[in-house]
C-alpha cells in the first residue's frame, strides 16, 4: 500500500511519497520499504510522476516503463501537464502497452477463475439439504443464473464506459474471449453442465465488467505534476490503469488540480487518504459517518417516542408524526457539517497552502505522510506506510529538485552515476 501526496502553490508544488510496499505470495505477505514511487517525467522539464497501487503494469515494473518513457522524450516538452499524460498513454500503446495476447488472455483467464470460483462457493453455500443429486444439480444452475443476473442488473444502459470500449461490441469480447472464457468454465464448473443461458450470461457479465469504470483486482494510479511550457504555475493530472484486454488499455481519469488566478492552493492525497483527509477537513472520514448514522438513529428513535407518546390522545396527528420523511432532515444536518468543515478548515487551510514558500510546502508534504506512517505504526492496523519519505520539488525556473531521496547505492561509491545522468 501507499501514501502519496501533492501539494501546488503559485510558487510550485511539492510531492512526498513513502517507500512501503507489500508484496504478496501464496498464502504469505510481506511489506517492504524499499519501493521508489517518485520520479522525473523528463531529465531536462519541470515535470514529474508518482506512482501508487500496484508497482507494476500487467508484468512490467512501472520504474522500468517510465525510466524508457524518459528516455524516448529526450529534450522534447509539451505546453501543459495533460499533454504529457497523454504522451505517456501514447507511448504504452506505441511500445503495445510492454504485453502480448498471450500475456492478456491469461490474466483474463485469472480473472475468470476469482469470478467464477467465489460465483460457485456462494451458490454452493445456499443449496438446499435433502435432495437428491439431480434436483441439487438443477437448483445449482438455477441460483447460479440469479446471482449472474443480480450482478447484470448493476450495469445500467446509460453508464459510462470507458472511453477505449466505447466501440467494443460484446460480439468482439466473444470472438476474442470464446475459447479461453469457455476453458475457466469447464475447469471451474467440473463435472457440471452449465446451459447457454449461463454461459451467455458469463460473458455478458465480462463483456460489461471490462467496458465499465469499475476496477476489481489489480490498478496503479499514475499522478503527473509539475508545469507544461505554456504553465506558469503547476497543475497535477492523475489516471488510473488496470490492465489490457484485446490490445485496449483499461484507464480513467482520476483527480486533478490546477493553480491560477482564481485557485490558489491545492492538497492532492492519494491512496491511503484518510489521515490527510482528517487535516484537512478537521474530523476523521469514519467518525463523520457515525456522526450521520449516530444522528439518523436517534431521529427514528424521538420519532417513533413522539409517535408513542401522542397515539392514545390523537391518532392522525401521532399517524402523521410516524410518517414524517427525515431524509430531509438528515439532508440539511450533512449540509451544514459540511459547510462547517468548509468553514472552519478546508478554506483556512488552503489558504495557508496559497502563502506558503517552496521550503513549507516540502514540508508540509513530507510531514503528511509521515503522520499516516504514525497511525499506521500506533495502531493495530497493518503498517502498510512507512519506510524513507521521498520529497521532491518542481518550479518554473528550478525544474524537478530533490530535496529529500533515497539510494539503493553510494552516491560517493558511484560517480559516474551522476555524471552520465544526463547523457543516457
Amino acid at each position: 500500500m501507499t501514501a502519496v501526496i501533492g501539494i501546488l502553490n503559485k510558487n510550485g508544488m511539492a510531492m512526498a511519497a513513502d517507500s512501503a510496499v507489500t508484496v504478496t505470495g501464496g498464502n504469505s505477505k510481506k511489506i517492504y520499504n524499499t519501493a521508489n514511487k517518485i520520479f522525473t517525467l523528463s531529465k531536462h522539464h519541470p515535470v514529474g510522476i508518482m506512482i501508487y497501487s500496484s508497482s507494476s503494469f500487467m508484468t512490467t515494473p512501472w520504474e522500468i516503463i517510465i525510466k524508457l518513457y524518459r528516455k524516448s522524450l529526450l529534450h522534447n516538452s509539451f505546453d501543459t501537464v495533460e499533454e504529457y499524460k497523454d504522451d505517456f498513454i501514447d507511448f504504452l500503446k506505441k511500445n503495445a502497452y510492454f504485453t502480448n495476447s498471450e500475456t492478456q488472455l491469461k490474466n483474463l483467464k485469472n480473472f475468470g477463475f476469482w469470478n467464477l470460483s467465489n460465483l460457485k462457493d456462494r451458490v454452493a453455500e445456499n443449496l438446499s439439504d435433502g435432495k437428491s443429486e439431480p434436483e441439487l444439480a438443477e437448483e445449482f444452475k438455477n441460483l447460479t443464473l440469479a446471482d449472474l443476473q443480480a450482478t447484470l442488473q448493476t450495469y445500467k444502459e446509460g453508464d459510462d464506459i470507458l472511453p477505449t470500449f466505447s466501440d467494443y461490441t460484446l460480439e468482439n469480447f466473444k470472438n476474442y474471449s470464446n475459447e479461453s472464457v469457455r476453458e475457466v468454465i469447464e475447469v471451474v464448473f467440473e463435472g457440471i453442465e452449465l446451459n447457454d443461458e449461463i454461459i451467455e450470461a458469463i460473458f455478458q457479465l465480462y463483456w460489461n465488467y471490462f467496458r465499465s469504470l469499475n476496477f476489481i483486482g489489480q490498478e496503479t494510479g499514475l499522478v503527473f505534476g509539475g508545469l507544461g511550457e505554456k504553465e506558469i504555475y503547476p497543475s497535477m493530472k492523475s489516471i488510473r490503469i488496470s490492465e489490457v484486454l484485446d490490445d485496449r488499455l483499461r484507464v480513467k481519469d482520476d483527480l486533478e488540480g490546477k493553480i491560477s488566478d482564481n485557485n490558489n492552493g491545492a492538497i492532492l492525497p492519494f491512496a491511503q487518504t484518510d489521515v490527510i483527509n482528517m487535516f484537512i477537513k478537521g474530523i476523521d472520514p469514519e467518525i463523520e459517518n457515525t456522526y450521520i448514522s449516530v444522528f439518523e438513529k436517534f431521529l427514528l428513535k424521538y420519532n417513533t417516542t413522539l409517535y408513542e407518546l401522542i397515539l392514545p390522545e390523537n391518532q392522525d396527528l401521532a399517524d402523521k408524526i410516524k410518517n414524517v420523511d427525515i431524509n430531509e432532515i438528515l439532508s440539511e444536518f450533512a449540509n451544514e457539517l459540511n459547510s462547517i468543515k468548509r468553514e472552519k478548515q478546508i478554506i483556512p487551510t488552503v489558504d495557508t497552502v496559497s502563502i506558503l514558500s517552496k521550503e513549507d510546502l516540502a514540508e508540509m508534504a513530507e510531514s503528511l505522510i509521515y503522520l499516516t506512517y504514525l497511525k499506521r505504526r500506533i495502531s493495530s492496523s497493518e503498517e502498510s506506510v512507512g519506510g524513507p519519505i521521498d520529497v521532491a520539488i518542481i518550479r518554473k525556473g528550478d525544474g524537478f529538485i530533490w530535496k529529500k531521496r533515497k539510494h539503493y547505492f553510494s552516491e560517493e561509491l558511484n560517480k559516474q552515476f551522476r555524471a552520465n545522468y544526463f547523457i543516457k
